[in-house]
């Protein structure tokens, strides 16, 4: 793939934006009825040409001041500037707004270009020339170059394709990082193809076939046809003026949507960021009303200053900003801020947290602002910060959280997994801290249960599992940690035997009574139950430990060792005698009711010391 770079115009109304981008490409961007009538730029307009081997996209954006918001959103995605203005009039207020534009939206490389100086003498141009130069002083381009051109007559195009050259040199190959982003600032309809959108693609790639999902609609959609430069293509890649064919209709996207991919994205009505002022703003009280610009969309907003009462011309600082709507942030990008009324520029700066669920809080400044140093520290900080907050934290949040490819993601999790700061199970982040926490809490759990229920063999396995809140694999982890033993569906200590305390051993001897009371003709457990008046399910615990013990249950009835010895040793001594025999022989052996006899004898069958034949006959077990 050839090198790709997106080239912004900027500068004031009447300054020749429109005119410099179709003498330099041969397209009129102006390509509206209303601004042919108007002669000047309402919505951004868009241009392509070689330059070696290099495509070059030029967004050519509006420069009257009831136009800044379509600015603004053309200005998204640039990779450098031609920063024009007039040689005739010089820095102008548009000017000043459009410069500021640039500096917050993170451009860093741009060309200052004198316009019209065929309508100018040597002297007034030097004169316009010096001024323009100490307006820039500490910004961006303060030491960009300057070149002297006239769309009328072709004066200094030679040069401005030179510096032009330069600066694309200069400009990094913007990579497939993070996750593919189309926020929207046109649509419209193509006979015979349907609806079409365009963007400058701000991150990783899309196909022609890709599904994609529209935010804030969630409507998901397939990419029928993909243009770049004008020409059809297969790909994508970031940084490209892209025009995607959509399968919905046009009044189901809008400009500020955005194209990516489905599920990627979570919304948000508040955000953390850090704002600048610029220097010629007003000073901003601790609560303003702004219009908010984020990519391609315009929202209201409210800025609560976090770290002040009052932000000065100039300064920066944290800030939390609540909308009015749900937008879909993502860690790092840039914003610009306008006043409501009158709508002008005053700022903008970077999102650090884009998915914030608090309201600031006076009281609560200091942990809030040590919480967003972390944020702006870096992306590995961050990263501790939000697994620390969101706990346990999706892996799926992070291409979101941190502005990054779910695969870079993924080796970024690694990375901190092998310096054991983090755990991670069923595609959930938790800190090393927290699963100590988890381990020794499935301990206790495990330890409490084994003191309460010591007969027992050991805690429910689904029950533990519940208590802790957690899935399957973390689970197993806890459990491999902390050393407890698995035995089947219960869960124990290693070192732990179940055995009688003081209130199961009371408990015993009253079963026991009940029982050598009543002879082989034993009460049903339910009714042994409700007699001793026990909770079932310490009864139910006890009756199985009493049955490794040696106790026997046949039917609905529970035998001593002793009683069922004697049952098996007279059955079989009579069977000794008669080779076979009936259930009325059993129940007369016994002196039994039939609803005894038969859970008996089924037992002896069970136990392998009798066989029921097909009359329904006993015999001893060979």
């Amino acid at each position: 793939m050839k090198k790709v770079v997106t080239i912004g115009t900027a500068g004031h109304i009447d300054h020749g934006k429109t005119s410099l981008v179709k003498r330099l490409t041969g397209v009129d961007t102006d390509r509206l009825k209303e601004e042919k009538e108007r002669g000047m730029t309402i919505e951004p307009g868009f241009a392509h040409f070689f330059l070696d081997d290099c495509l070059i996209s030029i967004v050519d954006v509006p420069g009257h001041e009831k136009f800044i918001k379509n600015m603004v959103a053309g200005a998204h995605g640039i990779d450098g500037v031609l920063f024009v203005i007039a040689a005739d009039e010089g820095v102008m207020p548009q000017t000043e707004e459009h410069l500021t534009v640039c500096q917050m939206l993170g451009i860093e490389k741009g060309i200052v270009v004198l316009t019209k100086v065929d309508t100018v003498d040597e002297e007034w141009l030097e004169l316009v020339e010096e001024d323009v130069r100490d307006f820039l002083k500490e910004t961006f381009l303060e030491n960009a170059p300057f070149v002297k051109v006239s769309s009328k007559t072709g004066a200094g195009f030679d040069v401005l394709k030179d510096e032009l050259k330069k600066l694309v040199e200069s400009l990094d190959v913007r990579k497939g990082r993070s996750f593919p982003r189309l926020p929207v600032d046109r649509v419209f309809t193509v006979k015979g193809f349907g609806t079409v959108v365009t963007g400058t693609l701000s991150d990783g790639e899309l196909s022609k076939g890709d599904t994609v999902e529209i935010l804030p609609s969630k409507i998901e959609t397939k990419i029928k046809n993909l243009q770049t430069a004008g020409k059809d293509v297969d790909k994508a890649f970031p940084g490209q003026r892209t025009a995607a064919n959509l399968t919905v209709p046009k009044e189901k996207v809008h400009r500020g949507d955005i194209l990516t991919v489905p599920g990627t994205l979570r919304s948000s009505r508040i955000v953390d960021v850090t704002f600048t002022l610029s220097k010629s703003a007003p000073a901003v009280k601790k609560r303003q009303k702004v219009h908010f610009h984020y990519l391609t969309l315009m929202a209201e907003a409210e800025i609560v200053l976090v770290d002040r009462d009052i932000l000065n011309p100039g300064e920066t600082c944290f800030a939390q900003v609540i909308f009015d709507r749900d937008i879909y942030p993502v860690y790092g990008d840039n914003f610009v801020v306008r006043t409501i009324s009158p709508g002008r520029v005053i700022g903008g700066g970077t999102i650090l947290h884009p998915l914030e669920t608090r309201r600031y809080r006076k009281k609560f400044a200091d942990k809030f602002i040590e919480k967003l140093n972390a944020l702006y520290k870096g992306k590995e900080s961050a990263f501790m910060e939000f697994v620390g907050e969101f706990e346990p934290l999706e892996i799926k949040l992070l291409p979101q959280l941190l502005n990054l490819s779910l695969d870079e993601a993924k080796t970024l999790v690694e990375k901190f997994k092998k310096e054991g700061k983090v755990i991670v199970a069923d595609g959930l982040i938790y800190t090393v801290e927290t699963f100590k926490l988890l381990v020794n809490r499935a301990l206790e759990l495990v330890a409490d249960y084994h003191e309460e229920y010591p007969v027992a063999d050991g805690i429910n396995r689904e029950t533990l599992k519940s208590l802790l809140n957690v899935g399957d694999e973390l689970f197993l982890n806890i459990i491999s940690s902390a050393g407890l033993e698995e035995n089947g569906k219960v869960i124990k200590l290693e070192d732990f035997s179940p055995h009688l305390d003081e209130k199961f051993s009371k408990l015993k001897e009253d079963i026991d009574a009940e029982l050598e009371k009543s002879g082989l003709s034993v009460p049903t457990l339910s009714t042994l139950k409700e007699k001793l008046n026990v909770p079932s399910d310490e009864f139910y615990m006890l009756l199985s430990f009493l049955k490794r013990e040696g106790y026997r249950t046949a039917g609905d009835f529970l035998l001593l060792p002793e009683m069922f010895k004697e049952i098996k040793e007279k059955t079989v001594n009579l069977l000794k005698e008669k080779g076979e025999i009936t259930v009325g022989d059993f129940k007369n052996l016994f002196n039994l009711s039939r609803k005894h006899a038969i859970p008996f004898l089924e037992l002896l069958d069970a136990e392998g010391v009798t066989v029921r034949d097909s009359n329904g006959k006993r015999k001893l077990h060979k």
